[in-house]
């Protein structure tokens, strides 16, 4: 068994050496293609665009944290404001919700300052999709893309999709790079440099407002309610008051034998003192839900921005050189190896 297995060891060794023999006796070849290959790297990367990456990193956080104060002054008055801690919007759902299609297409609706197309219609020009569907009668007049999602066609829509997902897969990308700190990164990298920073700064300004928008949503409408409620009463509160005093002024000097028409002015002072008291109450239940909002108001907090003119990215002609040959020696030597192959099968 030793001799068999020493005998198919030598006749691999055997195999190799003849191998690398034959490809050593091609090496003109194989040093040709290679230099070939290298060129036609270094083509690549000096004719191919360049690259403009836009970064943007922020804070996001609750407010839960810091509000043991306000939550303590609350419960004083018989009021709970310690809410639910189940919050969805964390870590990799704030990454999924700014990857989603609804606030990518917000963001590409938007237009850039001193710009007539939205992001939308300037990535369709930069990568001539508008050309391409020109040549086709069915998609002559998808472009441009209007500015509303609510107005697009059906088809439009189709084609958006495809748009959708090319950026958030190639172009786009959101992270946390520390996972202990709720610190998000949003880097756009595409070869239009408008397209890059604007991209970034109206994802996180669209995706910011949705989520403080959906975290306050509650609390906003019961201080909205308050406040209405306490404009009313203080209205009514004022007419009251101005009732009384008239009745007063009626009834002033008046005989105090007839006291049945001092009621109606007695009637307005018991009113006002009523709205008053209810007034005040209403006035505190404002102020402790101010308090709320505040406390479900998360913390938002840009750290970097991306200034412009973003820093310019072409392909390194040296790596493309090396990969170029690389890849054209490999592929060479396979073309060679099944040659040879088949030369030995006939």
């Amino acid at each position: 068994m030793a001799d068999k297995d020493d005998i198919s060891l030598k006749e691999v060794v055997h195999i190799l050496h003849d191998w690398i023999k034959y490809l050593l006796s091609k090496w003109m070849i194989i040093l040709i293609v290679g230099i070939l290959s290298g060129v036609l790297g270094i083509v690549y990367a000096f004719f191919s665009k360049p690259k403009y990456e836009a970064a943007l990193s922020f804070i996001l956080a609750n407010s839960n944290e810091n509000s043991s104060g306000i939550m303590g002054l609350a419960s004083q008055f018989g009021i709970d404001l310690s809410g639910d801690n189940n919050d969805v919007f964390t870590g990799n759902n704030i990454i999924a919700l700014m990857k989603s299609r609804r606030m990518v297409q917000q963001a590409l609706l938007k237009k850039p300052e001193g710009s007539n197309l939205s992001l939308l219609n300037i990535y369709c020009k930069e990568n001539k999709l508008d050309e391409a569907w020109k040549k086709d009668e069915r998609m002559a007049k998808v472009y441009p893309f209007p500015n509303s999602a609510s107005q697009m066609t059906g088809l439009q829509d189709s084609l958006f999709r495809d748009i959708y997902d090319n950026v958030q897969k190639s172009l786009l990308d959101v992270s946390m790079p520390d996972k202990d700190k709720s610190i998000y990164t949003v880097v756009t990298s595409s070869t239009n440099e408008k397209f890059s920073y604007y991209l970034t700064t109206y994802l996180v300004d669209v995706t910011s407002a949705f989520y403080i928008s959906t975290k306050t949503s509650v609390a906003q409408q019961n201080l909205d309610m308050l406040q209405h409620e306490a404009d009313s009463l203080r209205n009514l509160l004022g007419n009251t008051i101005t009732a009384a005093a008239a009745q007063t002024d009626v009834t002033f000097n008046l005989n105090p034998a007839y006291q049945v028409q001092r009621s109606a002015a007695q009637q307005s002072q018991v009113s006002a003192s009523a709205l008053g008291q209810a007034y005040g109450q209403v006035l505190q239940n404002l102020e402790l839900a101010k308090i709320s909002l505040q406390k479900e108001t998360p913390l938002y907090q840009i750290v970097d921005v991306p200034q412009l003119p973003l820093v310019m990215q072409k392909k390194s002609k040296l790596i493309y050189l090396i990969i170029g040959g690389i890849l054209g020696g490999i592929v060479i030597c396979g073309f060679l190896i099944v040659k040879r192959v088949l030369s030995n099968l006939k």
